[in-house]
């Protein structure tokens, strides 16, 4: 079923990077009508003297919230679209997700400037467990994206294919990340192993025959479900990729040859121990991909078309 956000949801820090999530939150809800809500984490409030939880004692709690929501307010100033705070205490990603669950359907917006090696290997950063916890997708700024008033959609796409089809249900929010006609569409499909089961209709092939027919079925699958989802744009600046490789590898070196300025991939669940080994491509993306990335969670029940 096709995605109708209802929603926009800014994960707001206080960092340096909380105006540039906030002015991409302005902007998709002034173009698509929904209400946008600021969230702030609060995480195990200290006393600013002793290291101790700070309890509702005096008014303590209470005057965080509302230091946060001034806070909040500021960066709000000139915006002209409806919006909300919202302030709780508690694990971030667990409390961002929670508040995410109440609302209608959501884009959660944030910003990746993690952490890495040990501490990574450890605790992931907060916007990777985000796309892990969150059941709506999360559009990932990266620093050096337009500013609010500049933000008028990403120019170029490329989004990661796999044969279950389940980035088809994000083509109405593409179309509102990317509006312009004259924006790039590049599909991109990674072959990790060659085709196993050999089609009946084939069996008198040679083996390449047989691995070039299965990209060819797989690139004109993907080239009708481009022109059937996204007949805004135009074709000529359509293009689809199928190619072996290693996912994260590929779509990276697809996105900096297309210059994309999104990158949009699907969110599996897997174990915890196998993605502290291996790390996931979803994550790979978050930390190394040289523009914004859109995830966005796949069901546990798929279907098994492009």
């Amino acid at each position: 079923m096709p995605l109708c956000i209802q929603a926009i949801v800014c994960a707001v820090d206080f960092s340096a990077f909380s105006p540039l999530v906030v002015a991409h939150g302005i902007a998709l809800a002034r173009r698509t009508g929904a209400r946008l809500y600021l969230v702030h984490a609060i995480h195990h409030p200290q006393d600013d003297l002793h290291p101790t939880t700070l309890f509702e004692r005096g008014g303590d709690l209470d005057a965080l919230k509302a230091g946060a929501k001034r806070r909040m307010a500021a960066l709000m100033t000139f915006a002209d679209v409806a919006w909300e705070t919202v302030v709780c205490f508690g694990e971030p990603v667990a409390q961002i997700t929670a508040e995410v669950d109440r609302l209608p359907p959501s884009l959660v917006i944030s910003a990746s400037y993690g952490v890495s090696g040990f501490r990574r290997l450890l605790i992931g950063t907060v916007v990777e467990r985000l796309t892990r916890s969150l059941a709506s997708p999360m559009l990932v700024v990266k620093p050096g994206d337009a500013d609010g008033g500049g933000f008028e959609g990403f120019r170029s796409v490329l989004i990661g294919c796999d044969l279950h089809g389940n980035w088809r249900r994000m083509a109405p929010l593409l179309s509102l990340l990317s509006p312009d006609p004259g924006s790039g569409l590049h599909l991109v499909h990674v072959m990790e192993g060659p085709l196993d089961k050999v089609p009946p209709a084939a069996e008198e092939a040679t083996y390449g025959e047989v691995q070039r027919g299965h990209r060819d079925r797989i690139r004109r699958a993907l080239a009708d479900s481009a022109q059937r989802l996204f007949p805004h744009l135009e074709s000529s600046g359509r293009t689809i990729t199928v190619a072996p490789g290693i996912p994260q590898e590929t779509l990276l070196q697809a996105a900096r040859e297309r210059r994309a300025e999104l990158v949009v991939v699907g969110v599996r669940p897997s174990g915890r121990v196998g993605r502290w080994i291996a790390g996931s491509t979803t994550e790979a993306l978050l930390r190394c991909s040289p523009c914004s990335v859109l995830t966005h969670p796949e069901p546990k029940t798929e279907g098994a078309e492009p």
